[in-house]
């Protein structure tokens, strides 16, 4: 069995800190599970674009309030607490956070774990 905590992958290669948020990878492609499960949490200064071209996300709102823009159409997303919103078609997207925002997002493919975001705003596909 696979038991991690948030706590627990600080100062881990499983961590990631930039560009105003904190993501810790409780799931990753090692686990051999074909998925990974991140906990993060965004600052409310955040105002980030966004593309994961090589990964679906899908994501679910534990705490805080916010919206995420859809680049290419506009149409802009409340974020609060149990919202659940996946990016299906790669959508290129701009977080707005009005508070700290903590959510539970899964990634498919899985992450190797220390990932942050490349220039084009994703992750690589490796």
């Amino acid at each position: 069995m696979i038991h991690r905590t948030f706590d627990q992958m600080k100062g881990t290669p499983n961590f990631a800190e930039a560009d105003g948020f904190v993501s810790a990878r409780l799931a990753v492609a090692s686990d051999n599970l074909g998925f990974t499960v991140t906990e993060a949490i965004g600052s409310p200064e955040i105002d980030l674009e966004v593309e994961h071209k090589n990964h679906i996300e899908a994501v679910y709102v534990i705490e805080g309030t916010g919206t995420v823009e859809i680049i290419e159409t506009g149409e802009k997303y409340k974020l609060e607490p149990g919202v659940f919103y996946c990016f299906d078609k790669h959508e290129r997207h701009r977080y707005q956070l009005d508070t700290e925002v903590r959510a539970i997002a899964i990634f498919n493919p899985p992450l190797v774990g220390d990932e942050v975001n490349d220039a084009s705003g994703g992750y690589s596909a490796e």
